[in-house]
C-alpha cells in the first residue's frame, strides 16, 4: 500500500472537586483572545481583544512558552512550556499572567492542552517512547490516564467526548521534536467508555487541529486535501459534520489559513496565515466574508478565544456529574 509521509515539526505548524482557583484570578469583563507571539525574542504567550487592540504580554520568560487555552471560566489559562527544561510541559496561570504553577509533579513530555468544559479536566498529548497518546488528568495532575493512540485533541462542548488526530502513521521522531504522519484522519474517543468513531473524510494527506463549534454538530480543522497538495502545498480550513461523514467545505476564507479558534458564539473564528511578515492571526466570520488581521508585529500564532457572555453554564447536567457549577456561580 502506497501512502504519502509527512514530517511535522512541534509547535511550528506545517511547515467536583472544584478547580484550585486563587482568590485574585479575575474573570476578563470583555472577550480575550489569547495566542503566541515571538515578538520578543522567544516563543511568549499575549493576550489581547477580539478586535486585535490592546496587545499585552502575559508570560515574560526566558524559555518558550505556546499552546495557550482559557479554562471555562476565564479565570485561568493553561498552556505548555519549555521551563523547566527542553522538555515541554504543561502550566497554567491566572489570567493576568500571575500564579504560574506546574500542572503535574512529575516532569513528561506534554503538548497542546484542551480543557474539559466543567473545568475538572484537561487533556492533551505524551510522546511515550515510540508512540504518541493522548491522555487526561485532573487540573492538579492527579488521575492522569491515557485514552487514545493520537493527538491535537479537543473536547468536547457537552464534556463526554474527544476529538483527536489520529493516523496510520504518526511517529514522534528526532526525540519527541518532530512527528513523521501518513494518512490521517479524526477521531472522537467518548471520556467514559474509550469508545473511538472515526470521522474520515477522503482525499486530505495532512490534517491538523479539529476544533469543535459550540453545539458539537460540526469539527473545523486544517487540512491539505489533494487538490491543495497540488496547487500550492498550502493548509486551508475546512468544516466536516460530525455525523454522517460527508464531504468537508472550505471555509470561505481568501487564501490559506491553519489553527483554527473558533468564538464562543460560534459565528466567527481566528485562525492563523502565512504571510510575507511570517504567520499572523486573522478573524473571519465562520459564514465567510472579508477576513481582519489582528497582529503584526514578530510572528503570532496559536490561538484561543473567550468571551464572559458565553461562560460555564449554572444548569446542573446529571449526565456530565456536574452538578456543583450552581453553587460555584453563586460565590463568584
Amino acid at each position: 500500500m502506497k501512502f504519502i509521509c509527512f514530517v511535522l515539526v512541534c509547535g511550528l505548524g506545517l511547515f467536583v472537586f472544584e478547580p484550585i482557583i486563587p482568590v485574585s484570578a479575575q474573570v476578563p469583563a470583555t472577550d480575550k483572545i489569547v495566542f503566541v507571539s515571538n515578538r520578543d525574542g522567544n516563543s511568549e504567550i499575549y493576550i489581547m481583544n477580539s478586535d486585535g487592540s490592546g496587545q499585552m504580554n502575559l508570560t515574560r520568560h526566558r524559555e518558550n512558552d505556546y499552546s495557550p487555552v482559557w479554562s471555562p471560566t476565564g479565570k485561568q489559562i493553561l498552556f505548555a512550556s519549555e521551563r523547566a527544561g527542553k522538555v515541554s510541559d504543561l502550566y497554567v496561570m491566572d489570567s493576568n499572567g500571575e500564579g504560574v504553577r506546574r500542572v503535574f509533579a512529575r516532569k513528561k513530555e506534554r503538548k497542546h492542552p484542551t480543557w474539559s468544559p466543567d473545568g475538572e479536566q484537561i487533556a492533551y498529548y505524551r510522546v511515550d517512547g515510540g508512540e504518541i497518546a493522548i491522555y487526561t488528568a485532573s487540573i492538579d495532575g492527579g488521575a492522569e490516564k491515557r485514552v487514545a493512540v493520537g493527538m491535537h485533541p479537543t473536547w468536547a462542548p457537552d464534556g463526554s467526548e474527544i476529538a483527536f488526530i489520529s493516523a496510520e502513521v504518526l511517529i514522534p521522531i528526532n526525540n519527541g521534536e518532530g512527528i513523521q504522519i501518513a494518512k490521517p484522519r479524526i477521531e472522537i474517543v467518548n471520556v467514559r467508555t474509550k469508545a473511538e468513531e472515526r470521522i474520515s473524510p477522503d482525499g486530505f494527506p495532512l490534517m491538523f487541529s479539529p476544533a469543535w463549534t459550540p453545539d458539537g454538530t460540526k469539527l473545523v480543522f486544517s487540512g491539505i486535501s489533494v487538490e491543495d497538495l497540488a496547487l500550492d502545498h498550502e493548509m486551508r480550513l475546512y468544516i466536516v459534520n460530525r455525523k454522517g461523514n460527508a464531504k468537508p467545505n472550505k471555509v470561505k476564507v481568501e487564501g490559506t489559513g491553519s489553527s483554527p479558534a473558533l468564538a464562543p458564539q460560534g459565528d466567527a473564528l481566528v485562525y492563523q496565515k502565512r504571510i510575507p511578515q511570517g504567520r499572523q492571526l486573522f478573524k473571519v466570520a465562520l459564514a465567510g466574508g472579508i477576513a481582519e488581521q489582528l497582529t503584526d508585529k514578530g510572528e503570532n500564532y496559536g490561538a484561543d478565544w473567550f468571551d464572559p457572555a458565553f461562560g460555564l453554564p449554572v444548569a446542573p447536567q446529571p449526565h456530565l456529574l456536574t452538578t456543583v457549577w450552581g453553587r460555584v456561580k453563586v460565590r463568584d
